[in-house]
């Protein structure tokens, strides 16, 4: 069983947030009170500050949605309050979807493992996590769909690890992980006893089984 990560590894995740980002800013000009480059910055702290804490439990996405758009809205003089901020979210939110595509080498490398079961682990919200994998054409890919909003518990917790092979039916053994984050997606598996690789488009390896392109998986198994 294979599973991968979706944001970042299959999904451009900082790609399509960042011109989100711009987007949004060049909708409402002056009225941010900061330049450009400083509301990407904000909004990027500010994010995950608030998703960290829908991921550890604390609040719903919607609510982390309305946090994080209280805040980046203060001092401003936009008129601003918990619906308003979920309707400038939305307006954020139809930006980032339109910014939805794979990294090139995702089509290919779904292609070469016909005749592998796949799945995906992702922290996030399950419905939006499917609708990218819908958006991206490459649902059809995966036959194990397990994000953290399913089970109430996030990576690099062992136990969404173990509830991934426990839905596709395989012990952590007979599993592979998939991701760009050496410590929340490579580590945090092989303590379940998954075999971790790690996809690194930086080049800045610091783990045995690395890759750099998803084209180059098949080395790794078995």
């Amino acid at each position: 069983m294979i599973f991968f990560d979706l944001d970042d590894t299959l999904l451009d995740f900082k790609k399509a947030e960042r011109n989100a980002i711009k987007a949004f800013y060049r909708q409402f000009g002056g009225r941010l009170k900061r330049s450009e480059e400083k509301f990407v910055e904000d909004w990027m702290e500010i994010g995950k500050i608030h998703f960290n804490r829908f991921l550890r439990g604390e609040l719903t996405f919607e609510q982390q949605k309305i946090e994080r758009m209280m805040d980046l809205l203060s001092g401003t003089d936009i008129e601003i309050n918990r619906d308003r901020a979920l309707e400038y979210f939305g307006i954020y939110l139809h930006h980032f979807e339109e910014n939805w595509i794979s990294f090139e080498d995702v089509v290919s490398c779904l292609d070469s493992l016909k005749g592998y079961k796949l799945g995906i682990i992702t922290n996030g919200d399950p419905v939006q996590q499917r609708r990218k994998l819908e958006k991206l054409r490459i649902s059809d890919y995966f036959q194990v769909v397990v994000a953290s909003g399913d089970i109430g518990v996030s990576k690099p917790d062992p136990e969404i690890f173990l509830e991934a092979c426990k839905v596709a039916r395989r012990k952590p053994e007979q599993c592979i992980m998939i991701g760009d984050s050496l410590e929340t997606d490579v580590l945090a598996c092989e303590k379940v006893g998954m075999k971790g690789v790690w996809l690194n488009r930086k080049n800045d390896e610091r783990h045995a089984r690395t890759i750099r392109s998803l084209t180059e998986i098949h080395q790794y198994l078995g």
